[in-house]
């Protein structure tokens, strides 16, 4: 089973082993990053490798566009669901609370300063993507 890994940072091993849970031993990740212009690139791609689930890390409104194409196009879309467990100023301060479990932990920084740790929790599959909205 190939799954199309489409981010900057490769997965996690603990999100590696829950693909392997999910989907058997023999998971070969297929890392794409770099400039992605639209969904449809990364569905070529799929196609390319032999990819039957993709994993974006990626705008929403290219996450919904492959959430649309996924059916006619016969892939499975997954979402790493990451909890935000620290938001702090200090990379070391980040770096340190990563550390305490690294298999599962990643940090991000922004532009303003802030420096947040994420936590893997689970894959779920994406079956749409809808944005609703009120008038104000």
């Amino acid at each position: 089973m190939k799954v199309l890994w489409v981010s900057r940072h490769y997965p996690l091993p603990a999100q590696i082993r829950e693909l392997q849970r999910i989907y058997g031993a023999d998971v070969e990740i297929v890392q794409m990053q770099g400039i992605i212009p639209n969904a449809e690139t990364i569905v070529q791609k799929a196609k390319e490798v032999g990819a039957e689930v993709i994993v974006p890390v990626l705008p929403l409104s290219m996450i919904a566009r492959l959430a649309e194409m996924q059916k006619k196009e016969g892939f499975t879309l997954l979402f790493a669901k990451m909890n935000a467990i620290a938001s702090v100023k200090s990379l070391e301060v980040a770096r340190k609370i990563a550390m305490e479990a690294p298999e599962r932990r990643t940090i991000t920084t922004y532009s303003d300063g802030i420096v947040r740790v994420f936590e893997f929790e689970r894959f779920e599959r994406i079956v749409e993507v809808k944005l609703v909205t009120e008038a104000l």
